[in-house]
């Protein structure tokens, strides 16, 4: 072995150390779609070591001490990057290592005199997985024969961006993606749901960044935060690819739509004006000024002495600028949100509030002070509006929804929530609404409606007519939660029985439960 043969196998032995942070598994073994690990190797050679990286973002980077290689001329360098290519093509298309790639592979060799980059194409494979895409699309979406599994959706999404693998236009790989997350949404899995759209916004934020943005911009700066596109001079709107261009407006809605950071409105509103302003998207320009368009003017648009009030249904937003503070200005905004819930506006909103009143909150702990909140709590004063409260909190609750002015977590509510607070609090007889409430929440999500039953109970007391809605109060939330005012309830022998009566026909698993709200972890030696 001569010296050039020698340093091209440290080169080798440190991208085997790039594999070796991963477990390989055989073609398929993993996932239906999952045929290999890498498509891509980068080696970038710094001093006398090299970094290898099998992910384009350059993460995982393993790095190799390589003694001398930073004194080797440029023939020398070209002759071991020649040798590492011819490796690696043989190792690429050897059944032994067909694990460690996927059906393509690009290599990138950045040395400090020489650099080589070369693409491979193993057809066979390749066709394969072709067959198995197309199978798999038609058994998941159309079909419905075959069940998704979990973090499948992480190769099929790959495979769905990869256009030369699947020959989709744009527009179809926008629709492939929309009927895969209605089967999953069809599947009643919040979690699943919630990770799939976060696979979509990562890949199509993958495809916007290494296939859209470089067609027609200049790309400046390398920092995930601090990169700059400006258009390329020779750009005009009738130069741009029309579907690449749905898919680019496309992916700026779904990040909006189910945004995982407060940052992602934002950056998918400046790919909206540049897709508007700068390659001449309709669509985009339609979207930042009145939504999709599905919606009829009448329904989006109120204005009179009293309220102003615009609906965008990209944003899912509400604006409300109440002109007049009376209970008819605050009734035209429930009936303008009732209006729009009804003809299908996501229930998942937030109202952007424009009042001169003084603000005003619900008197319950762990509630977000948030303009949603504070519109719902202003026309909670007025009670003439409560029956149109009501009838808005039973068009508003639905499993599954949050109000969007919330960021996900201890204050998340689903809609609706204000209003059924607030009517529990004025009158007993919005206790079935209440009830109705507690049996839809999505109790392994939301955690604030706890609050509102330790106010209820310390408001009503505990008694015949309350503890009906106090159980499903306690029942509804996964939290172990314990009420002293419960406990102290319990002090009085009348109420022991009552609850004990009333629990004696109840399952196991909600006995324990109230049990536990009231006495703690030694309920037992305690009811």
């Amino acid at each position: 072995m001569n010296t050039t043969e020698k340093y091209a196998e440290k080169i080798l032995e440190g991208i085997e150390k790039g594999f070796g942070k991963y477990i390989v598994k055989p073609p398929y073994q993993k996932w239906y779609l999952d045929e290999g690990l890498a498509d891509y190797i980068i080696v970038n050679q710094s001093n006398n070591k090299i970094e290898v990286s099998l992910d384009r973002d350059g993460f995982g980077t393993v790095t190799t001490k390589i003694e001398g290689i930073e004194s080797l001329s440029r023939e020398e360098i070209e002759e071991i990057l020649s040798i590492v290519e011819k490796r690696i093509t043989e190792m690429f298309f050897d059944e032994v290592h067909l694990g460690k790639f996927e059906y393509q592979l690009t290599t990138i060799l950045n040395f400090r005199h020489a650099n080589k980059e070369f693409y491979l194409v193993n057809e066979p494979r390749k066709a394969e997985l072709k067959q198995r895409f197309d199978r798999y699309v038609q058994e998941t979406t159309i079909d419905h024969s075959r069940k998704i599994i979990e973090h499948e959706w992480i190769t099929f999404l790959d495979k769905l961006f990869d256009t030369n693998l699947n020959q989709y236009t744009e527009s179809q790989i926008i629709t492939v993606a929309e009927k895969y997350m209605e089967s999953i949404e069809a599947m009643q899995n919040r979690d699943f749901l919630k990770k799939y759209r976060s696979s979509l916004i990562h890949q199509a934020g993958k495809w916007k960044k290494a296939m859209f943005m470089p067609l027609y911009y200049q790309v400046k700066g390398n920092e995930k935060w601090d990169k700059e596109y400006i258009l390329k001079v020779e750009i005009a709107p009738e130069k741009v690819d029309a579907e690449k261009l749905k898919l680019f407006v496309q992916q700026a809605l779904w990040k909006i739509k189910y945004k995982q950071y407060s940052w992602d409105v934002k950056f998918a509103c400046e790919d909206l004006e540049r897709a508007a302003n700068e390659l001449g998207s309709e669509k985009a320009k339609q979207y930042l000024k009145k939504g999709t368009g599905e919606l009829p003017d009448n329904l989006i648009h109120y204005k009179d002495s009293d309220l102003e009030a615009d609906a965008n249904d990209v944003f899912a937003t509400i604006s409300l600028k109440i002109k007049q503070e009376t209970a008819e200005a605050y009734g035209k905004a429930l009936d303008f949100i009732i209006a729009l819930l009804k003809a299908g506006f996501s229930h998942s909103y937030q109202i952007k509030l424009s009042s001169k009143a003084p603000k005003y909150f619900l008197d319950i702990k762990g509630l977000a002070k948030s303009s949603t909140h504070r519109f719902f709590a202003q026309a909670l004063q007025y009670e003439t509006l409560h029956p149109k409260l009501e009838k808005y909190a039973k068009v508003a609750m639905k499993e599954f929804e949050w109000y969007t002015d919330v960021e996900e977590g201890e204050k998340s509510c689903m809609p609706g929530s204000y209003a059924v607070f607030g009517l529990g609090l004025a009158s007993k007889k919005y206790f079935p609404l209440v009830i109705e409430y507690f049996k839809l929440v999505d109790d392994e999500h939301q955690m604030v409606h706890k609050n509102f039953v330790s106010v209820l109970i310390e408001q009503y007391g505990f008694n015949v007519e309350t503890l009906p809605t106090i159980y499903e109060g306690v029942i509804s939330s996964q939290d172990d939660v314990i009420f002293k005012s419960l406990t102290e309830a319990m002090k009085n022998p009348e109420n022991k029985v009552l609850l004990n009566n009333f629990l004696k026909d109840k399952e196991d698993y909600y006995q324990e439960a109230m049990y536990y709200a009231v006495y703690g972890k030694n309920w037992e030696k305690k009811k």
